[in-house]
């Protein structure tokens, strides 16, 4: 189904709305980020450093949306590189194997998008039969049944990266399965997404809904705040990527 706005938006309808809708969507993002900084932050050299890694990630993930290679891929390297400094210099090197990852995916990216991009320099998405669903749907499962155990391995070594504090969301679901599944979503999406599949914008729309959850149990309302410009986003992705694909 075609929408006018979003054609017009993501470069396939009559108007060229693309500049202004980026902008918006940006100052937008760069204004919660920067009240998020602002208020929970002591403003120290490495909370600036840390503000500007996360507004290298904004312009990434809409570079990514917009399916430029440059753009998306190259400053996700740099916020990828960016994320292992903080994590490493805060101590907190569990979490340094998530950005490891994402940073090895986007070089991977840099060239196998150079090597599928048409006339206009933008990357051509490709669809997904149901074998590869099927594939994806399975390394998911099997990364949640085998997460916990690493998890709890990492955790021995001194890599842990997510804690079991015994918090529930709504009384119901555990905090630590919530930031599981968060986890590992956002490895396949990130995969699916170098790979070039349309779909993938729909794990990352699942992705944004649970770290939402996360981010409200946290407390942090800035970021959850965030997280639905980042979902907004992944919409625009979900239906420029599949216009393309289509076209």
């Amino acid at each position: 189904m075609k929408v006018a706005f979003l054609d017009n938006i993501t470069g396939h309808g009559d108007k060229d709305w693309t500049i202004p809708w980026i902008l918006t969507w940006f100052s937008l993002g760069i204004t919660a980020l920067f009240i998020g900084f602002w208020q929970t932050t002591e403003h120290a050299p490495l909370d600036w450093f840390y503000f500007g890694v996360s507004v290298i990630g904004l312009l990434c993930v809409v570079g990514l949306s917009f399916r430029k290679n440059l753009v998306g891929n190259g400053l996700g390297l740099l916020a990828t590189a960016g994320e292992v400094i903080v994590q490493g210099t805060s101590g907190a090197v569990g979490l340094m194997l998530a950005p490891i990852f994402n940073f090895c995916s986007h070089l991977y990216g840099m060239v196998k998008w150079q090597e599928h991009t048409d006339e206009d320099g933008s990357m051509m998405p490709k669809s997904a039969s149901k074998y590869v669903w099927g594939i994806t749907l399975v390394f998911i499962v099997i990364g949640l049944a085998l997460f916990p155990s690493l998890n709890d391995w990492l955790i021995r070594q001194g890599y842990g990266m997510i804690e079991n504090d015994g918090s529930q969301f709504l009384g119901i679901i555990s905090f630590f399965w919530i930031n599981v599944i968060a986890f590992v979503l956002s490895i396949t999406a990130q995969v699916t997404m170098i790979l070039r599949y349309s779909f993938n914008w729909w794990l990352w729309i699942l992705v944004n809904f649970v770290w939402l959850i996360v981010n409200i149990m946290s407390g942090n309302i800035i970021f959850a705040i965030q997280t639905m410009i980042y979902q907004v986003n992944a919409m625009v992705g979900l239906y420029g990527w599949q216009r393309s694909e289509n076209d």
